[in-house]
């Protein structure tokens, strides 16, 4: 359902992602959640073989990205209808219209308020295009980019026509290439990881087995997406590869969730509910996204967001240019302004998430939240701590098993 600006322009994020920097060894940046329970009747395609997750190891530069191909002569940018039309997650849209001191207000000024049509999952976002739907900017994650790739609706970007490209995170960069060519600009990245009361839940240790200790039944509350249940089951478990289990592994997750689903007051879906439960008091343990922490933070909650011995789940949101946009260069000077080095920084400031580039300076930060994610250190997000979403062959059986989980 779209929304106008103006009913949620002082509303917190309703989506989820986090941390976003660690602009170190191999650089990062801070900001996004994905994934999401698929829509009924829009199933998403078998997939038949893994691909790239970003990391931190190395990658060819940036700027060494694959050129776009030679494309046919497009009008100039003054010719374009203009009134850019960005599906996005709710949140992203408030630094173009105003924010804390109007972070993309030089875009705004120059090319006009994008129209914003808000997504509630990958998965969703998907099936919505598949429908019909044609806008010229789309924000998914890194591990349905080949999803998105397989529709034919989207097209490569032309790095040339993005000024702040070389800055961007390599690694983020070739994970973004889909037979060599440039279809995803990587933008923010974090953490998912449980969020509990501190002063309410003592853990027996630090891990994903939080979400399924009796002590705390009515407390805990789990997110309404399927391949993130079963993933976090996988890891507490010690499975090989929790994102392509086999038929016995789903079928020994399944049946234990559902002895475990009792223990949950709810499945959350949107953020913003989740947060207002949490703060009221009705959960106190539940699967979170950063944003999440530092709004229990300032609501003067106790909490810690844990570091689990399994890892933290991690995700690389970017934008994805449509095949059929008439606003080619305005889609251009838009992901240049979200991916510029003072986006990055109020990003992290105000919400807690991650940013591809690299040139923002840890030490400019609050120590605590560089003490609370780990942004001083370079192996955050290298497995075992972390593990980044990435193209999963299964998908469409753990969203239909997911779904029978809710219906026993």
């Amino acid at each position: 359902m779209e929304r106008e600006p103006e009913e949620i322009l002082k509303r917190k994020l309703d989506r989820g992602g986090f941390l976003k920097l660690s602009a170190l060894a191999a650089g990062t940046g801070i900001l996004a959640a994905c994934g999401g329970a698929e829509v009924a009747g829009e199933p998403a395609p078998e997939e038949t073989a893994a691909g790239g997750a970003a990391t931190t190891e190395a990658a060819p530069p940036a700027e060494t990205a694959p050129p776009a191909e030679t494309a046919p002569a497009r009008p100039p940018i003054e010719e374009e209808p203009g009134k850019l039309q960005v599906f996005e997650w709710a949140g992203y849209e408030y630094p173009a219209y105003g924010g804390e001191g109007g972070v993309l207000q030089p875009y705004v000024d120059a090319y006009g308020k994008p129209k914003f049509t808000f997504l509630t999952s990958d998965d969703q976002a998907l099936g919505k295009v598949r429908a019909g739907f044609r806008p010229d900017v789309v924000h998914p994650c890194i591990g349905y980019v080949q999803d998105w790739v397989a529709t034919d609706t989207v097209q490569p970007w032309d790095p040339s026509l993005i000024s702040n490209f070389g800055s961007l995170n390599p690694a983020m960069v070739a994970a973004g290439q889909v037979d060599g060519k440039q279809y995803f600009i990587p933008d923010d990245w974090g953490f998912s990881s449980p969020l509990y009361r501190s002063d309410k839940v003592e853990p027996a240790e630090a891990s994903w087995a939080l979400f399924y200790d009796d002590r705390y039944e009515g407390k805990i509350s789990w997110w309404d997406s399927p391949l993130e249940n079963f993933v976090i089951w996988g890891y507490v478990n010690g499975l090989a590869d929790p994102w392509d289990m086999t038929d016995e592994e789903i079928e020994e997750a399944k049946q234990f969730l559902i002895s475990k689903k009792h223990l949950c007051r709810n499945f959350w879906s949107s953020q913003t509910d989740m947060d207002a439960d949490f703060q009221a008091g009705n959960v106190w343990i539940t699967y979170a996204w950063g944003g999440s922490y530092t709004a229990a933070k300032a609501a003067g909650l106790e909490v810690t967001y844990m570091d689990p011995k399994e890892g933290r789940l991690s995700w690389v949101c970017g934008f994805l240019l449509f095949a059929s946009t008439e606003n080619y260069h305005y889609a251009h000077e838009f992901v240049d302004a979200w991916i510029s080095s003072e986006t990055a920084l109020w990003t992290l400031e105000n919400y807690a998430y991650g940013h591809a580039n690299t040139s923002v300076d840890v030490a400019a930060l609050d120590p605590a939240l560089v003490a609370a994610f780990g942004l001083d250190d370079s192996a955050v997000l290298q497995e075992p701590r972390a593990h980044i979403d990435r193209h999963v062959p299964r998908r469409r059986l753990y969203n239909k098993i997911w779904s029978e989980i809710k219906a026993a």
